[in-house]
């Protein structure tokens, strides 16, 4: 059975008693991974070795008993040990030769993070984590009201509560099963993704870009224009400060919700989804306010995984393959400027319009990558199929009706 790891997130609505132990479970988090991360670079200085998780988990027990670190007890050992284990991944894909990542660095401390967004994590030992009559009960906070609007599908195995523009919210990572793979193909669909229009199908849909950001630019001037006016530190300057972060973050919510909107229709209307691999942080680079407010990437990877959730085929063509200015009629390829959104072939003299004859030819060479790879066949000659796999090896297309001759040694082995 395929499953996929999805996130479940919930709002919290802790008392002022609570929000104040979250806040200080959030710096402890800090503290913790600044303390480990000093250790393991002095120790790193002196021999050139790097500390993990075990002696990671030996130093917080060493450090318990003694002055000045009297915190450590106040915090969830899971949680801290939880931060060990984070930092050991983090020095080992720092420290790898192949993919080798940027090595960890310390967090700032609390009066710099003061009122920023924050978050630590709760692992689930004997059913410390649980949702009970709509509270969540986290390990030595207690029971915290918890706006669930959705049902769990499994049991928590961890609780990662994170701080964002002065709310708090919980986040749940669950296996989700996917449905089986659809053995008859009906439909595929090719999407052109441009910065006029989020979405082009070639099946006739089309979104608008929204520009959540632009609707909200003079808000955002506004805001900007207050908070430096205020000295900064300031009880005023603070509170402006979260009135800009709350319009980010109402502005984000937004784009997310579009985004989910358009991939949920998307993944729901064809069992094939054609998209073209666009380098979207490089086109950030000349348009990046458009680009980045028209979520082309978020929207892609979204239908990416509910394609798959139900049953179908995600594909996507070649990064530099053309499809912009290409005739859907009779594939005459010309050249275009950014203002031309129709134009007329040389060749057979079609008008058309620019973004649905890019969605026609990304799902023309979508089908045509998903044939040659031996993804789908077609029925007839009209529907798209799957495949069937015998011994590890795609050699007989049953419900094709193309039949291959077989030597009698590969015979017996089928």
């Amino acid at each position: 059975m395929i499953t996929q790891t999805l996130r479940y997130k919930y709002r919290l609505d802790p008392s002022e008693a609570q929000a104040e132990q979250l806040a200080q479970f959030g710096a402890w988090n800090r503290g913790v991974w600044n303390l480990l991360l000093c250790e393991t670079t002095q120790q790193y200085e002196k021999d050139k070795t790097f500390l993990f998780y075990k002696q990671f988990a030996d130093k917080l027990k060493e450090l318990k008993p003694q002055s000045g670190f009297e915190w450590l007890k106040s915090f969830d050992s899971a949680a801290a040990q939880q931060v060990a284990r984070d930092l050991d991944q983090a020095i080992r894909e720092g420290t790898d030769k192949v993919n080798q990542k940027a090595f960890p660095k310390h967090k700032v401390t609390y009066r710099k993070k003061k009122l920023n967004n924050d978050s630590f994590r709760c692992v689930n030992t004997n059913n410390s984590v649980r949702i009970e009559d709509g509270r969540l009960r986290l390990p030595k906070i207690g029971f915290v009201p918890i706006r669930q609007h959705r049902a769990l599908p499994n049991l928590i195995k961890s609780c990662t509560v994170i701080y964002q523009a002065g709310k708090w919210y919980a986040s749940f990572t669950q296996e989700v099963a996917c449905r089986s793979a659809k053995e008859l193909l009906k439909g595929i669909v090719g999407y052109d993704i441009n910065s006029e229009h989020t979405v082009v199908g070639s099946n006739g849909y089309y979104v608008p870009n929204p520009k959540f950001l632009k609707k909200s630019k003079d808000k955002l001037k506004q805001l900007q224009r207050q908070l430096s006016r205020r000295k900064k530190g300031s009880n005023r300057w603070n509170k402006s400060k979260l009135r800009l972060q709350k319009q980010h973050k109402k502005i984000g919510n937004q784009r997310l919700a579009f985004a989910h909107e358009v991939s949920c229709t998307i993944a729901k209307s064809s069992d094939i989804v054609v998209f073209e691999d666009l380098n979207v942080k490089a086109m950030q680079k000349w348009n990046g306010h458009m680009i980045k407010d028209n979520v082309m990437g978020l929207i892609t990877n979204l239908t990416e995984y509910k394609v798959a959730r139900l049953g179908g085929v995600f594909e996507q063509i070649g990064r530099y393959e053309r499809s912009t200015g290409v005739c859907h009629v009779c594939g005459t390829e010309h050249r275009l400027s950014l203002k031309q959104r129709h134009f007329k072939c040389l060749n057979c003299e079609e008008v058309q319009m620019r973004d649905e004859a890019a969605a026609i030819t990304i799902e023309r060479k979508g089908e045509t990558k998903l044939s040659a790879a031996g993804i789908v066949v077609h029925q007839d000659g009209l529907t798209p199929v799957a495949q069937t796999k015998f011994c590890g090896k795609t050699r007989v297309f049953t419900r094709s009706g193309v039949k291959l001759q077989l030597e009698p040694e590969q015979k017996k082995a089928a």
